[in-house]
């Protein structure tokens, strides 16, 4: 339930606070006042849209904030702990829903302090709120829409066995998929299997080694520099053995001196740290000196192994770029291609066994997607008998309503589907039905379609039924109804504010009204004004005492400045609808007792 709602900086709105309470909430004021303006703030509330042109002009950001009282409703604060917005111990206190918004378009909300997604706004609204805007006659005009009614008013049954033919649904899809893809293969196979040989053989007949490229890279480097290497490998055995037989080389030169070390060693102990590192370097130059003698031994130019190798590297860049792969991923590719050939040469197989998967998923899909047809056969029994008696008691005497059944036709050739008394029935993410209300509004003629027969203010009705039997079974606390009395007017409007009285006896109503009939049923009535203070137009809202509210009674059914005739009009009007309020009382408590 919507306990306060303050709204700041919105449209015309500078700062207005307004309390809600139980019951009938009735919203009224002059065509253009604001009205509508609550609604559209209450709608930020629950995660629609926010524009930046709703911010008022001279300000720089709006707000929008509402108190909720949700001790009613367990499956929004179940909703609310699990996303952890709320703890245990705070169950029983007001839930605070605030919506922010900037002129540069940053959109901030919060549920009691703590930053969310607008996404939560939208499943709590789900849970908690209906809404009846101005356009919603056009939503129940179009007869796609009546499935969703029909599924929303049998959501308990209809909730688990829609959910199992959407999981089957996906695995149909996919298995239909699998199936088609491998059938399509064969049609293609002998070109895919050439294409795919051909690849593998090329990648196959390289015989690409592990580090190849950078070892003939190296070696070709080598190549192009065979005299720089030659000169300087010369010149380093020479350093290390001497220009000739008669001079003394470093190898010997190094022996005398670690011969030296040693005997100073024996002497001081402090040469004792330089006879290991003689011993080392010693070594070292002998193993270089080895290296050289084998190297230089080796070492010899080929411009044929330079050509070759070179050739060698052509042919591993140009693969490279081919497969836009490094060498040691395009080995890795050549094994895939190979599993893909093996799979093309025991493609019947597959296909077999993906055949198989595919028919058993379908009849599956088909089991439960006639299972789900049916249950919703037995739901439109119970909703057919439900609005008959709510449009019966919203003064349509001779009223027919029939939701009627059909199956999806499917006027494609295909596999899909099912075939119903040699029709083809399409499967959809709704499942196979087609569900359209008619309705009959004079004894004798058949039911049609809504939009070929209800009036405006007709469409009013049935949608007022409508909301009011889906209301009092899928845990809705509150309503709004935006204009509900669009076309409507005389005797009919006071069945209808009867009956948004009977909604409010088990639900929170909040109502936008011109017509008196239906506001003098208010419990709390609020009566909006828009006026200019000089400077600026701004709305003020005012609870109505029961005097006021017998004013603004008087100036709904007259149009004119109070008179003494239009007054007592008006307080007769309230005494019926007081009567009328006290019989449906009375008779609650009869009912209970």
């Amino acid at each position: 339930m919507l306990k306060e709602l303050q709204v700041k900086n919105f449209a015309i709105i500078d700062d207005v606070k307004i309390k809600f309470g139980k019951g009938l909430n009735i919203l009224t004021g002059e065509t253009g006042a604001g009205k509508t303006l609550i609604i559209e703030a209450i709608n930020l509330l629950i995660g629609e849209r926010a524009d930046v042109d709703l911010i008022r002009d001279g300000s720089d950001d709006l707000m929008v904030q509402g108190y909720f009282d949700f001790k009613d409703n367990p499956e929004v604060l179940n909703y609310l702990l699990s996303q952890n917005l709320l703890q245990k111990d705070d169950v029983s206190d007001d839930i605070v829903i605030t919506r922010e918004l900037t002129r540069v378009g940053r959109n901030r909300t919060f549920i009691n302090g703590i930053f969310t997604q607008v996404g939560n706004l939208k499943k709590i609204g789900e849970l908690f709120l209906d809404i009846h805007g101005q356009h919603d006659h056009q939503y129940l005009l179009d007869h796609r829409t009546h499935i969703e009614i029909l599924d929303r008013f049998g959501s308990e049954r209809i909730s688990p066995v829609k959910k199992e033919y959407s999981l089957k649904l996906e695995v149909y899809l996919k298995s239909k998929e699998d199936f088609l893809r491998l059938k399509e293969l064969k049609d293609i196979r002998e070109e895919k299997l050439k294409d795919l040989n051909y690849r593998y053989e090329e990648i196959k007949n390289l015989d690409i080694k592990e580090n190849e490229e950078e070892i003939l890279e190296n070696e070709v480097r080598v190549l192009k520099n065979y005299e720089k290497i030659y000169k300087l490998a010369s010149e380093g055995k020479k350093i290390l053995e001497g220009e000739d037989a008669n001079s003394q080389s470093i190898i010997d030169k190094f022996a005398v001196l670690g011969k030296n070390i040693e005997e100073l060693a024996e002497i001081d102990n402090k040469f004792n740290k330089f006879r290991s590192q003689i011993v080392s370097v010693s070594d070292l130059i002998g193993e270089i000196n080895h290296y050289l003698n084998d190297y230089l031994a080796d070492f010899n130019f080929s411009t044929e192994r330079l050509d070759s190798i070179q050739e060698r590297l052509f042919k591993l860049t140009e693969i490279r770029r081919k497969y836009n792969l490094d060498l040691k991923s395009i080995n890795i590719h050549a094994e895939k291609l190979k599993e893909e050939i093996d799979s093309f040469e025991n493609l019947d197989s597959e296909i077999e066994k993906k055949r198989i998967l595919y028919y058993e998923a379908r009849n599956v899909l088909i089991e439960k997607g006639l299972a789900l047809s049916e249950l919703r056969k037995e739901i439109m029994l119970d909703l057919k008998n439900k609005v008959t008696d709510e449009l019966a008691d919203l003064g349509f005497k001779s009223v027919s309503f029939l939701p009627e059944h059909k199956f999806i036709k499917d006027d494609n050739v295909s596999d899909d589907g099912i075939e119903i008394k040699e029709e083809k029935i399409r499967f959809t993410r709704n499942g196979i039905d087609d569900i359209e209300f008619l309705i009959s509004l004079n004894t004798g003629e058949i039911e049609r379609p809504l939009r070929k027969i209800a009036s405006g203010g007709e469409i009013s009705r049935i949608m007022l039924a409508l909301k009011s039997v889906i209301g009092s079974v899928d845990n809705i606390t509150t309503m709004i109804f935006d204009e509900i009395d669009a076309g409507i007017g005389g005797a009919v409007s006071l069945i209808v504010g009867e009956k948004l009285y009977k909604i409010s006896e088990y639900c929170q109503v909040i109502a936008i009204t011109h017509l008196a009939q239906i506001a003098c049923f208010s419990d709390i009535h609020y009566f909006i004004d828009k006026f200019t203070d000089g400077k600026r137009t701004k709305i003020k809202i005012k609870k109505l005492d029961p005097g006021s509210k017998i004013k603004e009674i008087s100036r709904m059914m007259s149009g004119l400045e109070e008179s003494d005739i239009s007054v007592k009009h008006a307080e007769e009007l309230l005494d019926k609808c007081n009567t009328i309020k006290c019989d449906l009382t009375g008779r609650k408590i009869k009912i209970e007792n």
